[in-house]
């Protein structure tokens, strides 16, 4: 009898020490996806800076991928873009088993303010997906970029937060409900 209960307790306590390792793991992959994620924006930052050419990063409607595009004549085709094909940094952008699931306009940039944004019809409504755009003068689109694991829709998320206006870009990885909870604190006026 008193053996049953030692072997009960032992697999209770590997059964918990297995979810908690899969948890862990999961988090870590979704910590190292965003430090990857931030690496490539701050690449796009310094290559659009470097090129002088402003460099802009959308997504795939389709497949949520991140895709690089730059303007390559600014002065004979303003604003056209097309694909950057030689873009040597892209691959910070493509995490195996992360996806984007938010890309929302959150600041001003230096060239428009977040109500211009909205007016013009370029803010992203909750859950779209925003193009972000490099200037070349250092500057870029504020957004607010949300990561997860793609085999843990309710798992946890990466948060990244890109000031366009300072370059500062900051990441953290939360939980469903400390996300919620920051970004109901960051409505509140």
């Amino acid at each position: 009898m008193e053996l049953a209960l030692v072997l009960g307790i032992v697999a209770m306590l590997t059964g918990i020490v297995l979810v908690n390792a899969d948890a862990f793991r999961g988090s870590r992959t979704l910590e190292e996806g965003a430090g990857r994620f931030t690496t490539g924006l701050r690449m796009a930052r310094a290559d659009a800076a470097n090129r002088g050419r402003r460099i802009r990063i959308a997504f795939d409607p389709d497949t949520y991928d991140p895709v690089v595009l730059w303007e390559p004549d600014p002065l004979a085709a303003p604003g056209q873009f097309v694909d950057f094909t030689t873009c040597p940094w892209q691959r910070f952008l493509k995490v195996e088993g992360i996806w984007v699931e938010q890309c929302t306009y959150a600041g001003d940039s230096i060239y428009r303010t977040l109500a211009d944004a909205g007016t013009a019809g370029e803010m992203a409504d909750l859950g779209a997906l925003a193009p972000i755009t490099f200037e070349p003068n250092g500057s870029s689109d504020s957004v607010v970029i949300v990561l997860m694991a793609g085999d843990a829709p309710d798992g946890p998320r990466a948060r990244i937060e890109l000031n366009g206006v300072t370059g500062i870009v900051n990441s953290q990885v939360l939980t469903l409900d400390e996300l919620d909870e920051l970004e109901m604190a960051m409505e509140v006026p």
